[in-house]
């Protein structure tokens, strides 16, 4: 049970006065029986030395002015012959301790005091006195005076003293313990005011300064306290906001965050975390985790600094690439105390990495198949085919359609170098797309006639459709989107160019009823190089790069470009253009 320190204070108050009142008490009654029982002893030897040398055997007229003491005149053998006690049978033998002790011993003796023994018996006690007188002739007792006194009131007078002590215990106490709860008050008053305060700052709450009320060794302690707590508030407040400020740093980072104690405990993760490895793969600890993950990893060769054959490790989750990275964190002392976890999202660079490759390697054979074309026409004509002129005026037309790829290769090759290294220069005049579309629809006329294809367009001709732009750049994206959709379509087929306005912007939809694309290649049509149909591509010419310089160019003009299309009814491409104001 929980005993305050008032309490203490209070109940040892209160033993320190009941120990001291039974002490003194005890001592006062003590030495009072003492006294009384001394002054009665004093009185009845003085009375047995009176009558003796009186020499009066009347004990009524001898102890005529004594009260409460009784009187006997005895023989030798200890029989009563006279008395001043009425109920003292006159013959009657007197046994009394005293006497038989001054019969044998000839001398005179007295009852021992025995402190509290009538406190404990009763009130009829009694002290009594034997004095032998001598026969001067024989020496042998002539006669023995016995003198015995009531200690009826010595055990009053100690009940009355006991009494008063009863009280005067009861009163001490009473008034010990007021004044015990009063000056313990002032004393666990401000030890509660510090017990409160600490309590309310190890929640962590902002506490106010503590009254010094005194200069003592409390008044010291409030002092510290107070101090102690206005510098731990201002290193609290640097912790909270220090730690706001990483969670909102780990909240927002782009990788993920798991952090692990000693147990292999997880203690903290952010939400990038869950998003990319998914609320299933998660759990409580370590090992739960990277099993659900597939990786052979340890925790405690981890925490140890034990390293695996690489210190990463990689994951792939839900199409997404995961590089993950471990790392152990020290206590104070400098020993291990838990493992930090950074996982990062590296799919786009994965992706980027194989477009590079597949870059090079498209690259690498766009070159090689002309190359190859060329060297082996020019070897065949070495060899003599010159001189056949018809096959030799194959071959260099072979051969001249082989350059042309490839030259128009390098330039569209040489066309994104300078849009990513952002060398090309744009000539920004204000445009109307009429006149623009006008004038490449007039350049694709040859090449739309010679497949047959009906050409529909549709805007409003005495509406103006102005932007700010590079009328060379917008020419060149019309033709890159102009040609596929001849290029892809069959003879005969239909391809048709409306403009209109909505809401600030010009929007161009080049729509076609050709051989259309598949939905999964739609997210990479504009990738380098990246054909749906590379073989046919090929045979009509193609380079694989028309959209990606279109897409770049739109974008370097603040626009966009959008692809809809369906497999086997053709492919609508949007362009959009912000309006000039």
């Amino acid at each position: 049970m929980k005993t305050s320190i008032q309490k203490k204070i209070v109940l040892i108050y209160l033993c320190t006065i009941i120990i001291i009142m039974l002490v003194s008490g005890t001592y006062i009654v003590y030495r009072t029986e003492a006294r009384d029982y001394a002054n009665i002893q004093q009185t009845i030897e003085n009375i047995a030395e009176n009558i003796v040398n009186s020499g009066n055997k009347d004990l009524n007229e001898a102890t005529n002015n004594i009260a409460n003491y009784e009187t006997y005149i005895l023989s030798p053998e200890g029989i009563i012959e006279s008395s001043n006690n009425r109920r003292a049978t006159i013959g009657s033998k007197q046994d009394s301790a005293v006497v038989i002790e001054t019969r044998n011993t000839k001398k005179s003796a007295t009852s021992p005091i025995k402190h509290f023994s009538s406190l404990r018996s009763s009130r009829d006690g009694y002290l009594d006195h034997a004095r032998p007188v001598l026969d001067e002739n024989s020496g042998e007792i002539a006669y023995i005076v016995y003198v015995r006194a009531k200690t009826s009131d010595v055990y009053d007078n100690m009940m009355s003293i006991i009494r008063i002590i009863g009280i005067a215990l009861v009163l001490a106490m009473g008034i010990t313990g007021i004044c015990g709860i009063v000056f313990s008050n002032m004393i666990t008053a401000p030890i509660k005011a510090l017990t409160k305060n600490s309590k309310k700052l190890a929640a962590g709450n902002t506490i106010k300064r503590i009254p010094v009320e005194a200069s003592d060794e409390i008044g010291e302690l409030t002092q510290s306290f107070n101090y102690m707590a206005s510098q731990l508030s201002a290193t609290m407040e640097v912790v909270t906001s220090e730690k706001n400020k990483l969670e909102k740093i780990f909240e927002h980072m782009a990788d993920g965050v798991m952090a692990f104690n000693r147990q292999g405990i997880l203690i903290h993760v952010n939400s990038v975390c869950y998003e990319m490895l998914g609320k299933e793969k998660m759990g409580p600890n370590f090992e739960v985790i990277f099993e659900n993950l597939g990786l052979p990893v340890e925790f405690e060769k981890l925490l140890l600094g034990e390293r695996y054959e690489s210190s990463d490790e990689y994951a792939i989750i839900d199409d997404k690439y995961l590089k993950i990275q471990f790392d152990m964190y020290l206590n104070s002392k400098g020993e291990p105390d838990g493992l930090v976890v950074v996982i990062q999202d590296v799919t786009k660079q994965q992706k980027l990495d194989q477009m590079r490759k597949e870059f090079v390697a498209n690259v690498s054979h766009e070159l090689r198949t002309p190359l190859t074309t060329v060297k082996i026409y020019t070897e065949t004509l070495i060899d003599g085919a010159i001189d056949d002129k018809e096959n030799a005026m194959h071959f260099l037309g072979v051969m001249e359609k082989e350059a042309d790829r490839m030259t128009a290769l390098v330039q569209d090759l040489l066309e994104l170098s300078r849009i990513d290294n952002k060398q090309i220069q744009l000539q920004f005049v204000l445009l109307d797309l009429k006149d623009i579309i006008e004038e490449v629809l007039e350049a694709q006329h040859v090449h739309i006639g010679k497949k047959g294809h009906t050409l529909n367009v549709s805007y409003d001709e005495n509406d103006s459709y102005f932007i700010t732009g590079d009328a060379f750049r917008i020419r060149q994206i019309l033709h890159n989107i102009l040609s596929n959709a001849i290029k892809y379509t069959e003879d005969e087929g239909s391809i048709s160019v409306s403009m209109k306005k909505q809401r600030g912007k010009i929007e161009i939809r080049i729509k076609d009823t050709g051989m259309g694309i598949p939905q999964e290649d739609i997210e990479r049509i504009f990738e380098r190089f990246y054909r749906v149909d590379k073989a046919r591509s090929r045979k009509l010419g193609g380079t694989g790069l028309g959209l990606s310089i279109a897409k770049e160019l739109m974008i370097l003009h603040g626009g966009d470009i959008q692809i809809e299309s369906e497999v086997g009814k053709g492919t609508m491409v949007l362009l959009i253009f912000n309006e000039a104001m």
